[in-house]
Parts: structure tokens; C-alpha cells; sequence
């Protein structure tokens, strides 16, 4: 009997105790939702330094951004308002935006692939939205020859758009590159290159930051010589339409690290990719599009990038873990006439705001991206698993 009194009580206790532990089905601890960083490193003088993909022309948005009864051959007849729209308030959050803008800018008639020419109206509705640096070293670059370059130079350099990547003549390259910047009071450096130009040649005086060891390796002595506290490489480098970076990236990204550089975050290949981070340093392989007319799969989804720094007491910086969003490129929609991107975890239960069938696209691929990267997306918050 008093064995029997025993073992009931022994299982009550067990009993009670694992109510404790386990809580009920269908509901999550909050306190077991890790943030993406914890409270006390989430501080006022945390810099911000946030990164976009791939802001792409193609034909068909350039033909949907002309007004109705436009011309054509005019900047002002375009309207790129909705591009940036959602995004914006996530631009004023940060220190300082910086976004891939992959076309050249000014020369008629514009145009979309293979041969990208935008209207200068697209140009400054990313500035006006709160992007400050416009990465210019990429495959499109070279598009429309020397006349390009000269009208892209002549539009950013009018319009007060700071960009890195190209320059006219070797003093002009001397004296601005690599792209430095004081930034939430830490002096950071950007260096901009490029894997390749579509077979074109880079035009007399124009220098271009190409991926070569010797000139990047130079550049990140030239940062670190004007005193730079943090570099950051953004190549433009990879295979197209690969989820997994290649061999070459991260040989690459050996070499960068190994030459000074703190953090990489890459374009070109139109689709996300890994992220790698360390106490040391931050890797976001691809970005991918972040707006664009292109349909390939994964083509839609596009990462926010958000760099955080923060000055220790002994004046080093430390490198936070970096903030990591998802968002997609809704090809015109019943929230916009024009194309526009929205946040994908904010917009899963908006079925209604989508045309038939982008709804379920951009399910379908969200839960396979999630799957082959591994995120965590408990509570409706992203947070990034590193291998």
C-alpha cells in the first residue's frame, strides 16, 4: 500500500513538472524566440548600413513606368514612384542604403536586356527614397559604350548621386577610390568590382574595378592607408541562377578576408545565396533581384541585407550579427499599377493583394528557399541559421 501511495505521488510530481516544461500544443514560449540580436547589443549608436540587389531596367517596366500618352524618349514622362514605396521606411531606419543599379542611365532610345539604357526620372527616385551609393561595377556597365558612361557619370554627378565602381581617368580613380565614408562616426570603406562586361571593352579615359587580385588587394591597402575602420568588398561575381555560391566565390572570399576586407556582400547571379557570419566576418554571397521583370525561379526574391556595426570602449568595432529580410518583386499587382516589392513575411496572408497565380509563386518559392537555407521563420520573424 504505502509503496503504491509512493509511486503516486512520484508521478504527480513528474506529472507537474513537465507541464512546467512543455508548453501546450500550438503555442511558442516567446522567451524561446531568439531575437536577431540580442537586446543588449541593440543599442542608439548601433550603425546601420543596409544593402539591396539588383535594381534592374527591363523593357517592360520601362513600359510601364511611361505615363499614359508619355514620350518615350523623355526622363520626366516615366513614373518610378512605386518601386521603392513599401521598402522606404526600412531605408530612413538605417545610417546608409546602398543598392546594385545594373543598367547605364541618359542614352536614347532607353532600353532593357541584353542592352540596358534607363531614363535618369529612375536614377532619382532611388535617391530620393534614401539610397546614398550606387554600386556601377557590373556586366551591364558597359552597355552603351563610352556614351553611356559619360551620360551615367554626367546624371549622378549632376544630380548629387554618390556612386563607386567607375571612374574618368586615373585621378579621378586615385582620388575616389575606393569609395570612404564616415558613417555613425566609423570610417567605412567600399570597394566595388566586377567580374566581367558582357565582352565589351571598358572605353578610353574610363577605369572600371575589375576582379583582379592585384588591383583589389591594392585597393584595400589604399582604405586601409586613408584610414578606414571597416571595409566591406561588393563584388559582383558568381554563377547566374545558382542558389549555392561556386568555388570561385569562396576562393574569392579567402582572399578577402586574408587582404583586410571585413565584410562581403555580393550581386549578379539574380537569386539569393548563403550568408556566412562570424564574430569577424559578415558574407551575403547574393543578393539577388531586388526589382526586376525577370520570372526564373527565385528571380522574385530578393534579400535586405543590414550590415550593424558598433564602436567597442577601446575604440575597435565590432561587428554585430547582420539583420536579414526577404522580400518580393510583385510584377504589377492589385497594390500597385507598377511594379513594386514588397516584405514576403508581412504579405503571406494578403492573397487578395497579388494577381492570379503570383500569390502561390511566391509561396511556393519562399517555403523552398526556407528549406534550402535553413531559416527559422518562428512568429513570423526571419532569422537567419548558419551553418
Amino acid at each position: 500500500m504505502r509503496k503504491t501511495i509512493r509511486f503516486t505521488i512520484f508521478l504527480t510530481i513528474i506529472l507537474i513538472l513537465l507541464s512546467l516544461i512543455i508548453p501546450p500544443r500550438g503555442t511558442v514560449d516567446p522567451g524561446e524566440i531568439e531575437p536577431l540580436l540580442p537586446a543588449s547589443q541593440i543599442t542608439d549608436d548601433t550603425v546601420k548600413i543596409l544593402f539591396i540587389g539588383d535594381v534592374m531596367a527591363h523593357q517592360r517596366q520601362l513600359e510601364t513606368a511611361l505615363i499614359s500618352g508619355g514620350d518615350a524618349s523623355n526622363p520626366n514622362d516615366y513614373d518610378f514612384s512605386s518601386y521603392f514605396k513599401y521598402i522606404k521606411p526600412l531605408f530612413d531606419s538605417a545610417d546608409f542604403v546602398v543598392a546594385n543599379m545594373e543598367y547605364p542611365t541618359g542614352v536614347t532610345p532607353f532600353s532593357g536586356y541584353p542592352i540596358f539604357s534607363a531614363p535618369s526620372s529612375l536614377d532619382i527616385e532611388a535617391r530620393n527614397s534614401g539610397i546614398d551609393l550606387f554600386l556601377k561595377a557590373n556586366n551591364h556597365l558597359v552597355d552603351k559604350g563610352k556614351a553611356g558612361m559619360d551620360s551615367t557619370r554626367i546624371i549622378l554627378q549632376r544630380e548629387g548621386i554618390a556612386y563607386t565602381g567607375f571612374y574618368a581617368g586615373e585621378e579621378e580613380e586615385y582620388r575616389c577610390n575606393p569609395y570612404i565614408d564616415t558613417i555613425g562616426g566609423i570610417c567605412v570603406a567600399i570597394i566595388n568590382f566586377t567580374y566581367g562586361l558582357n565582352g565589351f571593352q571598358v572605353p578610353e579615359p574610363y577605369i572600371v574595378n575589375m576582379m583582379d587580385t592585384t588591383q583589389i588587394r591594392g585597393l584595400v591597402e589604399r582604405a586601409i592607408e586613408r584610414g578606414a575602420e571597416f571595409i566591406i568588398a561588393t563584388p559582383h561575381w558568381g554563377e547566374e541562377y545558382q542558389l549555392n555560391e561556386s568555388a570561385t566565390q569562396r576562393r574569392w572570399r579567402d582572399s578577402l578576408y586574408r587582404y583586410g576586407v571585413n565584410a562581403i556582400v555580393g550581386t549578379h547571379p539574380h537569386v539569393v545565396q548563403h550568408c556566412e557570419y562570424d564574430t569577424l566576418h559578415a558574407t551575403a554571397y547574393s543578393l539577388g533581384n531586388f526589382i526586376s521583370n525577370m520570372s526564373i525561379a527565385y528571380g522574385q526574391i530578393g534579400m535586405v541585407y543590414e550590415l550593424r556595426l558598433k564602436r567597442r570602449p577601446d575604440s575597435t568595432i565590432a561587428l554585430l550579427p547582420p539583420k536579414i529580410d526577404y522580400w518580393w518583386c510583385a510584377r504589377t499587382n492589385k497594390l500597385e499599377r507598377n511594379y513594386t516589392v514588397v516584405p514576403i513575411m508581412e504579405y503571406l496572408d494578403k492573397k487578395e493583394e497579388f494577381r492570379e497565380g503570383q500569390y502561390e509563386k511566391m509561396v511556393r518559392e519562399w517555403n523552398a528557399i526556407v528549406k534550402h537555407f535553413g531559416i527559422d521563420t518562428t512568429g513570423k520573424r526571419i532569422k537567419y541559421i548558419y551553418d
